[in-house]
């Protein structure tokens, strides 16, 4: 599993603040979730690594 494909920490909870903040609260919803997503792959990908450590 990996999550290369995603961006990086911080980048999608900022982009939700923004989306919010332009009062685009549909698009934050959206960017909110994918937020949860790239963390909870990073989660995965470290609990992962630590098991095969």
């Amino acid at each position: 599993m990996s999550d290369n494909w995603m961006i990086g920490p911080g980048a999608h909870e900022n982009t939700a603040v923004n989306a919010l903040g332009d009062k685009r609260t549909e698009e934050a919803k959206v960017w909110a979730i994918l937020a949860l997503a790239s963390a909870v792959n990073r989660l995965a990908e470290a609990q992962e690594a630590i098991a095969n450590g």
